[in-house]
């Protein structure tokens, strides 16, 4: 198998070449690709940093500037690096067979509105004043932490259901061969050929017993070939 960074360059500069941009990106390690997705950062994250652009993480606050979901903010609940794409709490699409599914975003088509905080040392080389300004509220990080356990224990859930299901149907199956076997069983204790031999009344014991009377017809039309006798293993047929 080719590995992607065998068509990676770190002395790769520039070029004005969109498919030269897109093999740099896509074949890129991932190292590289953390800094590679990033967005701009709104007017006051860029006085409050200085800077105009800022890798995204899980837990920022985010503006989508691009799409049908233009103007709609959320939080970042989710990061694909290997595809870079962005996942938004709440944002969702769904598909054309009814399921509802997160939408992947480009981080290009996203603008930063808060930082998630949580790790100190990623400000730190920046001169900030105003924490309180930049920073993600704890509410908006509790509702994050909050849906992606609902989302654990649905997965939890559906995953024990369908478990369940298998050991019902295995139950059924072993049923189903209980069944067979018990039947089986039956069958062998009667040697038909030898029943057949005694008496019409010795063949109607049996068949009260539980002998198949179609077994003893079979076993009676090649033996002695008693009128009487077919004639009621027939009856006790039509009965069933």
């Amino acid at each position: 198998m080719v590995q992607r960074t065998e068509n990676w360059s770190r002395n790769w500069k520039s070029s004005k070449n969109p498919t030269k941009q897109r093999k740099y990106r896509d074949n890129a390690p991932l190292h590289i690709k953390d800094k590679l997705i990033s967005a701009n950062l709104n007017d006051i994250l860029r006085d409050e940093l200085g800077v105009r652009t800022l890798s995204i993480v899980v837990g920022d606050r985010v503006k989508i500037m691009r799409g049908d979901d233009k103007g709609t903010e959320g939080i970042v609940s989710r990061i694909n690096r290997k595809e870079e794409k962005i996942y938004i709490n709440n944002v969702d699409r769904q598909r054309t067979d009814g399921t509802v599914r997160e939408k992947p975003f480009q981080p290009s088509n996203l603008q930063l509105q808060a930082l998630n905080l949580s790790d100190p040392e990623r400000i730190a080389k920046y001169d900030v004043d105003d924490l309180a300004v930049i920073e993600v509220e704890d509410e908006e990080l509790d509702e994050l932490e909050e849906e992606e356990e609902n989302e654990m224990m649905q997965r939890m859930q559906a995953q024990s259901d369908a478990a369940e299901e298998e050991d019902e149907d295995e139950d059924n199956g072993d049923e189903d061969e209980s069944d067979d076997e018990s039947e089986k069983q039956q069958d062998s204790e009667y040697d038909y050929s030898e029943v057949v031999q005694g008496t019409i009344d010795e063949v109607k014991e049996a068949v009260e017993d539980g002998a198949d009377p179609e077994k003893l017809l079979e076993a009676e039309e090649s033996s002695k070939d008693r009128k009487t006798l077919k004639e009621w293993l027939e009856s006790q047929l039509d009965e069933e």
